[in-house]
């Protein structure tokens, strides 16, 4: 019984440095982003009211609803609260709008390239 607790220390540990390292901004699975803080969820086509209520709650997935029901609001391309920039015509995550290159980790977690 104690080696389990301990491993779900360690777990949990190993999550909080996680979550504290990129802010609020993490992948519940592959293909797949939430912002915490923004409220949102996206995937490979962007962002996503079914990965936001799934991953967030039905609160944040009844705000976003309204959000995307704006004709003027493109949800194929977004940044997330840490500045993260992800454009789903390219297939390609930024660390921010203005950056060049590829941010490698966030691009293969939401692409898999």
């Amino acid at each position: 019984m104690k080696k389990m607790t301990v491993a779900v220390l360690i777990v949990s540990l190993s999550s909080m440095v996680y979550a504290k390292s990129h802010g609020k901004v993490y992948s519940p699975a592959q293909g797949v982003i939430c912002d915490a803080k923004s409220g949102f969820c996206s995937d490979d086509e962007g962002i996503s009211l079914g990965m936001t209520k799934e991953y967030l709650g039905e609160k944040a997935a009844k705000k976003w609803e309204k959000i995307l029901s704006d004709k003027d609001f493109d949800p194929t391309y977004y940044s997330m609260s840490n500045g993260l920039y992800c454009d789903t015509h390219k297939k390609i995550c930024k660390k921010s709008k203005w950056d060049d290159n590829a941010d490698k980790h966030w691009t293969h977690i939401l692409f898999g390239k």
